[in-house]
Parts: structure tokens; C-alpha cells; sequence
């Protein structure tokens, strides 16, 4: 072709996209630290299965079409590369093969047949990604003239490459011209052609011309291909479609063990974060590099809030919408964010010289962005929406983590700013006071288990073991019968257990969700200082959020134990028959999820195997159940807040229960419980739909 006009196009085509980069991760490196490198071969198997294979698009059930068509341009795209790698060589050097994929290897051949036919089923995918956005208009999409640019450039680079071998194959074959034969030796045949059906007929579209304006199209459709692929290069860190470079390391990078990343825990002690406020996120600078990738990251596909109740009910929480308001801050930031990061490096080399560390803690401060992330970017209605309930991580296709940064922000609000709901403070007095949100005395905790013959940790500490109750279970009278049930099971079945009664206190989990990570410590290590003096091992929490607590949260301060939840436990009595059930539950059934057993916790299948046994008519599931089930409204401390605007969270799962006409719904969380049975009261429909937890059910259907 032409090697110095190829080498004039990459070298500034490479140089503008390097100068990008480079100032893109600079400004990520910046930023706070974040420790993701680690178990390398577990985030590479979340590249192949979560990146390559785009498992959360096409095994996703809604909107399977969608997933498979961006899964098809995705995948078209990785087997493009190759192609184009051949054509920046070809640029150089006529006949250029790349080592392996040339005319002396099978694997060549079947190459070059999935390219051609991978080219043909991008540019189809694309069609129906412009129809699908300018008629079909699906609500979570945003459409801009961005997605239209990227989507004609797509089609632009699979026209070119077509019209290329197509022309070539005009060429070879039908003028019988085998000087452009430079893949398969075989002028006669044209044997390289009987692998690509879709360039035959792009070539056919061209027949009918000479080929002195074949060989015209050939080299026209070779520099559009390649300049087009190089704008295209250079456009994608300019916007959201800057995820198909950085997609695959987010992935990568994503949190790994617990199911999600885990909140933060401060250290309250540092008083120089105290004086700086930087506990928590206040401002743009204080974002981890991570959090600034996922901003980078974020496609704007609306998945999110496809599933998000305070979307769904209309508060103001758009999750894309919030992470792009994020970006720019940050974006309109990156110079002093930058300036900053080498000033906090000054002060590391110049720590002994407290005068100079002084002036250049002022100079950071100069630096800091004078909007406040809370108020001046996101509003308070906006942060204060979320329900932690993690359906948007389920379903992120590049793996976003959105709860933990919010519950920062939260934190920011709370202990620098005090500027927390004050409709809160009820129940963090409670819990300040009581050890409870409920305000209640703590010496009425063990009131529930009057006459139910139940021992204190404090009266018979050698059990097996301790039976984790809750505040909702000790305090709220509609769940003191869950426990009552729970604790029936269990005698039932023999098993060892203890409560600690007037000794147990809140987990924590309320003020930690609502940013109050003062709280949070002082209440876990005043329980787990009381778990320990009774060397507990074994803990069965009758609450999700207890239970994810105790089991993710409490490690990290020194409580370490195992904790399984009711619902788990009650499954192993069963599969080990300490007791017996007996399929006596009247009338249809379905089951809730609660989002901190279910997403959380990855707890699924046991209690349906439980429900399944009692009942005579199986079990219905709900629409959105599983991994996308619904919230019921109650987490991230919104138990504790009125729902004002918008359709309540609680109403909206009570009519898709409804709807099912089913005669009971079973659930395995006390807030759950609580939404859901006033959601019940409020259709009118609380005598019809039994809500009941699963311990009742088990407990009443025992033989």
C-alpha cells in the first residue's frame, strides 16, 4: 500500500490516544489508594466469564435480545483486532500475515471464516441497535448523538473490510488477477474466497465495474478501514464509550471474596482526618482510583436503574446519572486533583519539617473543589434514596460498585458534616441509649422469651450455639413470633443454643448504612467484646443484616465466627432429620428474597427447599425473585425514614405479590416481614395474602 502515509496515521493517530490516556490514568492515579491486585487467577476467571463472556448480558432473562446483540459487536470487535493488526501490516508490507494465521495453517482458514462471518453479524447487530434506539426506544436507554456517532463508525469499519475482500475477490476470481492474491496461493481457485461468503457477496455488489474502479474500491475501503479505526481509537476515552477500553479492567479489579466491596472501616483515631475532614467522601479528590475507574467505566445503559426501586418509584436516584455527574466533577477537577497528589507526595519527602508540611497542606487546601459532592453535585434527596440493596451491582455488565461509594458519601455527610436526616436521630438515640432503634430498654431485650424456657449465655454459657436474636426480634411484637417459632425449631430439634439477652446489642448495621461509622465501631466492639468473653464460635442469626454484619464486618474489628442464617440452619436440621415437615400449608405460596440473604449472602435455594416441602401446591415465584429480586424498602435505613416522594418501595412489591394471586408469601427478614405486611394492609389485602417468615411456616408444618 503506502508505508509512510501508514506511518504518518498511526504515529499521530497513537500519539494524540497515548497523550489521552496518559493524562486519563494520571488522573486516576491520583486519586485515593484501593489494594485490587490480588488472586490473580480468580479476577482472570472474571475477565473470561464476566468480560468475554458477557454472562450478566445474555444470561440475563429481560432483555436477552439486547445483551445478545451488544455480546455479538463485542465479540465481533475481539476477532477484528486480528484483522486489523493484518491491515496496519499490509500497510507496510503487501501480503503481510500475521505468524500463524497465513496460508501454511488450518488455523488461517478458520479465521478468516469467522471474521468474514462475524463482520456480517456486527454490521446486522448495528441495524438493530439503531432501530431499537430511534423506533423501539427502550426507557432506560439515554440517547445521544454520541451512540449514533459510535454505532455508524462500527458499521463504517465492517462496510470497509467487507468492500476490501470483496473487491479483492472481484479481482482474483472473476478478472482472474492473481497479483492481489496475497493470502491463499491459488489464482485458479481462489480457494481463500470459499471461506468468506459474506465478502463474496459484498463482492458482487461490485461486479458489474472495471477493474481499474475495483481496484479503486479495494484501496478506498483499505484507508477508510484504518483511519476510521484510528478516529474511532481516539473518540473512545472522549466519552462513555471510553468502557470498551477500561471495561476489562474494572473487571478485572472488581471486588473478590464477599460478593461485593466492603464498606470502608475508618480509622476514627486519626485525628489529622478529622482536621482535614476527610473521613469519608466529601469532596471529588477523596474518591479512591477504583471509584474513579468505575466512573470512567459506566456505559450509561440504564441497567441500573431498570432495576433500582427508588428508581422504579420515582426518587430522584438515577444511578448512570449519578455516576456522570460524578465523572465531570472529576473531569472539570483533574488538574488539581493532580497538582494535589504531588503535593500530598512533598509532604512525604518533607515530613520532618512540620513549618513546610504546614504550608503545603495549605496549598492542598487551596486545591480542594469548592462544590461539595453532597448538595452542590448530587443532591440530598438523591443520596439518601438508596436502599443498599445492590440490584444495580447484580446486573452492571461491567461490574460498578455503587453502594459502597454511597455509603462514603454517607459517611461524609454524617461525621463531617452532620447533615444526616434528622428524622434519623430517633433512632440513633436508640441505639446510643438502648443498644436498639426502637428506643427501648435494654433490660426488656429477653422479655420475648418469658416461658419459652430459653437460657442466657450469662446462665449456661456451654452450648453450641448462640442464637443471635435482633432488635426486631427482641422488640418489635409482630417478629418476637418469628422468634418464638425459631426457638421452637430449634428445641424441637435438640440443638444446644443460648441467647445473651439483656447482653445484646444492636449489630451496628442501621448506623453503618447510614454513615454513622462512629456508631457502627462502638456498637460492634462492645458486642464483639461480649462474644469473645464467651468464646462464641457458632452463631445463628435470626436477621439478614445481622447476619451479614456479623459474618463480613465484624472480622475486620476481631469478632470471627461462624454465622449462618434461620433459614440455612433450619435447611441442614431437615437434610439431617433432626426434624420432619410435612406438606400441610394450605392454598399457593411464593417467597420474597431478602436483598441481604439473597444478593448479599448468596443465600437462595435453602429456604426454597423449605417452602417446597410444606407445601401442597409448590412454590410461585414472583416475577423479579432470585438474583433480581425486588427490595421491600427497608435497607440502608430507610426502615427508619419516611418515604415522601415518590410511590413507596414497599407498595410496589406488595402489588407484584398480589398479582400473583397467590394466598401466602413467605419471607426470611424481620424488615421484610414489617414492608411487606403493611404494603399488604395498605392494597386492602392483609386478610387474602398471608405474610409470614419462614420459621412460622416450618415451625407450624413440623410432624
Amino acid at each position: 500500500m503506502n508505508p509512510l502515509f501508514m506511518s504518518v496515521l498511526l504515529i499521530v493517530g497513537l500519539a494524540v490516544f497515548g497523550r489521552t490516556m496518559y493524562y486519563k490514568i494520571l488522573l486516576l492515579m491520583s486519586l485515593e489508594p484501593a489494594d485490587r491486585v490480588n488472586h490473580i487467577i480468580e479476577r482472570v476467571k472474571n475477565i473470561v466469564i464476566l468480560a468475554l463472556g458477557q454472562k450478566r448480558l445474555v444470561g440475563r432473562k429481560k432483555e436477552r435480545a439486547s445483551g445478545i446483540m451488544h455480546a455479538l459487536i463485542f465479540w465481533g470487535f475481539c476477532v477484528l483486532i486480528i484483522r486489523s493488526l493484518t491491515l496496519y501490516g499490509e500497510g507496510f508490507s503487501e501480503g503481510f500475515q500475521l505468524p500463524f494465521l497465513g496460508d501454511d495453517f488450518i488455523l488461517g482458514y478458520l479465521y478468516i471464516a469467522v471474521k468474514d462471518i462475524m463482520e456480517g453479524v456486527v454490521l446486522l447487530m448495528v441495524i438493530y441497535a439503531i432501530f431499537r434506539r430511534a423506533v423501539l426506544k427502550p426507557k432506560r436507554l439515554h440517547n445521544t448523538w454520541e451512540a449514533y456517532l459510535v454505532l455508524g463508525l462500527i458499521g463504517i469499519l465492517m462496510i470497509s473490510d467487507l468492500l476490501y475482500d470483496g473487491a479483492r475477490y472481484n479481482l482474483i476470481v472473476l478478472h482472474n488477477n492473481p497479483d492481489h492474491l496475497h493470502f491463499f496461493n491459488n489464482p485458479e481457485y481462489g480457494s481463500e474466497f470459499l471461506w468468506t461468503p459474506v465478502s463474496v457477496a459484498a463482492g458482487a455488489l461490485i461486479s458489474g465495474i472495471s477493474p481499474q474502479n475495483i481496484i479503486a474500491i479495494m484501496i478506498t475501503g483499505f484507508w477508510i478501514h484504518i483511519i476510521t479505526q484510528l478516529i474511532f481509537l481516539n473518540l473512545l476515552p472522549m466519552g462513555k464509550h471510553f468502557h470498551v477500553i477500561t471495561s476489562l479492567p474494572n473487571v478485572f479489579l472488581k471486588s473478590l471474596g464477599y460478593p461485593h466491596e466492603k464498606t470502608k472501616v475508618l480509622d476514627l483515631e486519626d485525628e489529622a482526618a478529622w482536621e482535614d475532614e476527610s473521613l469519608g467522601i466529601n469532596h471529588i479528590h477523596q474518591l479512591n482510583w477504583k471509584q474513579g475507574l468505575d466512573l470512567y467505566t459506566c456505559t450509561e445503559c440504564g441497567r441500573c436503574k431498570d432495576v433500582c426501586p427508588a428508581y422504579i418509584t420515582d426518587k430522584p436516584l438515577n444511578l448512570y446519572e449519578f455516576n456522570d455527574k460524578l465523572k465531570l466533577e472529576m473531569l472539570d477537577n483533574a488538574d488539581n486533583i493532580i497538582q494535589r497528589a504531588k503535593l500530598a507526595g512533598a509532604i512525604s519527602q518533607n515530613g520532618t519539617d512540620p513549618e513546610q508540611v504546614e504550608k503545603i497542606k495549605a496549598d492542598m487546601a487551596e486545591l480542594n473543589s469548592k462544590k461539595q459532592l453532597v448538595g452542590d453535585v448530587i443532591s440530598e434527596d438523591t443520596l439518601w434514596a438508596c436502599t443498599t440493596c445492590r440490584a444495580c451491582e447484580q446486573v452492571c455488565p461491567v461490574t460498578i460498585e455503587h453502594v459502597p461509594r454511597i455509603i462514603a458519601m454517607r459517611q461524609g455527610q454524617t461525621l463531617m458534616a452532620e447533615a444526616y436526616p434528622k428524622e434519623l436521630n430517633v433512632a440513633l438515640k436508640g441505639l446510643e441509649r438502648n443498644g436498639n432503634p426502637w428506643g427501648i430498654g435494654y433490660d426488656k431485650r429477653a422479655d420475648w422469651a418469658e416461658g419459652l424456657d430459653v437460657k442466657t449465655m450469662a446462665e449456661d454459657s456451654d452450648v453450641d450455639y448462640l442464637l443471635w436474636v435482633g432488635c426486631a426480634g427482641s422488640f418489635d411484637d409482630r417478629t418476637k413470633k418469628v422468634s418464638a417459632s425459631l426457638v421452637k425449631i430449634l428445641q424441637k430439634a435438640g440443638i444446644s443454643f443460648a441467647i445473651l439477652g439483656t447482653e445484646e446489642k444492636c449489630t451496628g448495621d442501621f448506623a453503618r448504612r447510614v454513615g454513622n461509622e462512629m456508631l457502627f465501631q462502638m456498637m460492634a466492639q462492645e458486642n464483639i467484646e461480649t462474644l469473645n468473653s464467651y468464646n462464641v464460635k457458632k452463631i445463628i442469626a435470626a436477621c439478614p443484616h445481622c447476619l451479614n454484619t456479623l459474618k463480613h464486618e465484624y472480622p475486620e474489628l476481631g469478632g470471627n465466627y461462624e454465622v449462618i442464617h434461620h433459614s440455612e440452619f433450619i435447611h441442614q436440621l431437615v437434610k439431617e432429620g433432626k426434624i420432619s415437615l410435612k406438606q400441610s400449608l394450605e392454598g399457593s405460596l411464593t417467597y420474597h428474597d431478602p436483598c441481604y440473604l439473597g444478593r448479599y449472602n448468596s443465600v437462595y435455594e435453602q429456604p426454597r427447599s423449605l417452602l417446597k416441602s410444606i407445601s401442597e401446591r409448590g412454590l410461585t415465584e414472583l416475577d423479579r425473585h432470585g438474583q433480581e429480586s425486588f427490595c421491600c424498602g427497608a435497607g440502608g435505613g430507610r426502615m427508619w425514614m419516611e418515604e415522601t416522594i415518590g410511590k413507596r418501595i414497599n407498595l410496589e412489591r406488595a402489588e407484584e405479590i398480589v398479582g400473583q394471586n397467590v394466598a401466602n408469601v413467605a419471607v426470611s427478614c424481620p424488615f421484610c416481614l414489617t414492608m411487606i405486611e403493611d404494603g399488604m394492609k395498605e392494597l386492602g389485602k392483609e386478610e387474602e395474602i398471608k405474610t409470614q417468615d419462614i420459621a412460622e411456616l416450618v415451625a407450624s408444618n413440623m410432624k
